[in-house]
């Protein structure tokens, strides 16, 4: 008999029992009443919570198959020491928990403890904080990269200044040394280390303290186009390079130099993904999606235009996807990459009002979409980007 049915049984026609009952099995967290680490009732939301159709078929199961068994020790050796008392609720924990089709929940745990003519039961109650979990980790990150902001703000200028007092000393080493000599090559790798470590500051400080740049209305086939052949020799004989470009795309507006830094860490991204050669392609297309639109407002569907970024290497798992626009997070060998490169992306797209979206399986490729805004054309002589790539254009490595 479950714990519910013998409170009926020991007090029939008690409206208020009736009442509680109706109670429980209307709420909407999930609970559970358990006796000696069996279940001897669940109501409907705690069916709902581990998958099961019918609250009935839980009942007599342990409870170790749903709470791990630590969590239900707390509880036994909580407030139960009172005879025919209940204890006050009791914290216990959090736990993730990873359903039968893969999917990852986030929950928390809370118990009590209490008696009935001898017997000891115990009532548990759980809650998906998944979402909230995403809100303080959200929250966390800011507060780094707001530290990250300011540490940078203090020393940048002083450290920019010692690279540069490097790199005119190696300037005029290099202007005296033999070309051919050992010393020369020296001279020349200290002087390309130090504007490694200046622009190293500048992408740090792009991601931590984003720059109003100077936004133009133009299609991104152009920067796409123009960046074709500076993006063939960067991506090495042993890749290939796919464009789609859809001839009736839409306008954006934005800095070209920031597009520009974003389709070059892409790039570059795909070609370190790619370490024994492939292909990858990049298109373009109008679409509508949810943006982030108005600060403070809820994203909404609207046109939007489409930049993909598409390779056939090694791809990432769930985990790793789930940390890719993580500043500093990276699966490079140590020397080979910073894990700047997607937050840097991230970070400038989301300055246009912008998002990203990315695919991934181990072993066929990763897809990375930007998608931006689309805007109506202007005819303003400023939005003429007159050359479509620099000739030394930055990216994060």
């Amino acid at each position: 008999m479950s714990a519910i049915a013998q409170l009926q049984a020991e007090a029939p026609g008690s409206p208020d029992l009736a009442l509680l009952l109706a109670a429980v099995q209307a709420f909407t967290e999930s609970l559970a009443i358990i006796e000696a680490g069996v279940v001897l009732y669940a109501n409907p939301a705690w069916a709902r919570m581990f998958e099961y159709a019918d609250p009935a078929l839980l009942r007599g199961r342990g409870a170790e198959e749903f709470i791990p068994r630590h969590f239900l020790q707390r509880v036994a050796t909580g407030p139960m020491d009172a005879a025919d008392a209940w204890g006050g609720p009791l914290p216990v924990g959090e736990f993730a928990r990873v359903s039968p089709d893969g999917t990852q929940t986030h929950l928390q745990v809370t118990g009590v403890g209490f008696r009935i003519k001898g017997r000891d039961f115990q009532v548990i109650s759980t809650r998906d904080i998944g979402c909230q979990k995403q809100v303080e980790q959200r929250l966390q990150d800011s507060q780094r990269m707001e530290a990250i902001g300011r540490l940078l703000g203090g020393v940048a200028h002083d450290f920019n200044n010692l690279l540069t007092g490097i790199m005119l000393y190696c300037d005029l080493l290099i202007a005296e040394l033999e070309k051919d000599s050992r010393s020369y090559h020296h001279a020349r790798e200290m002087r390309i280390a130090g504007e490694h470590g200046a622009e190293l500051v500048r992408q740090l400080l792009a991601v931590a303290r984003p720059q109003a740049g100077d936004s133009r209305v133009f299609a991104l086939n152009v920067v796409v186009s123009g960046a074709e052949g500076l993006l063939i020799r960067l991506i090495g004989e042993n890749i290939v390079l796919h464009t789609s470009l859809a001839h009736d795309l839409g306008s954006v507006r934005m800095d070209p130099a920031r597009l520009q830094q974003i389709l070059l860490n892409l790039v570059l991204n795909a070609r370190d993904a790619m370490p024994n050669g492939g292909q990858f392609t990049l298109s373009t297309r109008n679409r509508t999606a949810c943006l982030p639109g108005i600060p403070n407002r809820k994203p909404q569907l609207m046109p939007c235009v489409e930049l993909t970024v598409t390779d056939n290497g090694c791809g990432m798992d769930a985990e790793t996807l789930s940390r890719a626009f993580e500043p500093f997070f990276t699966t490079k060998k140590s020397g080979r990459g910073n894990g700047l490169g997607l937050a840097t992306v991230c970070s400038l797209v989301k300055q246009d009002g912008g998002t990203m979206m990315a695919e991934s399986t181990p072993g066929i490729g990763t897809m990375i979409s930007v998608l931006l805004p689309l805007v109506s054309p202007e005819k303003d002589p400023r939005d003429t980007i007159e050359q479509a790539m620099p000739s030394n254009p930055k990216a994060t490595r």
